[in-house]
């Protein structure tokens, strides 16, 4: 089999970095665990089981500009 061109060969992807410690200096179980956690993230997020979690309930418009509101006053005038 003949790799094509631009295109990376499985070892390649394997030498590639998944992620890149910017600041500090994480122990070997500080990076086993953040690889542990960014693994599960993506498998939830492939998997589509994010998407079962209920949306946040509706925030109500009364209270900003533009929506008919009328402050408790409004009457006096």
């Amino acid at each position: 089999m003949s790799a094509e061109p631009g295109v990376p060969s499985p070892s390649d992807a394997l030498r590639e970095a998944a992620f890149r410690v910017v600041r500090g200096n994480p122990d070997p179980a500080e990076l086993a665990a953040l690889a542990c956690v960014l693994t599960v993230l993506r498998a939830r997020a492939e998997s589509g089981a994010g998407d079962a979690a209920e949306p946040a309930a509706a925030r109500a418009n009364w209270d900003r500009a533009g929506h008919g509101y009328r402050g408790p006053l409004a009457w006096v005038g």
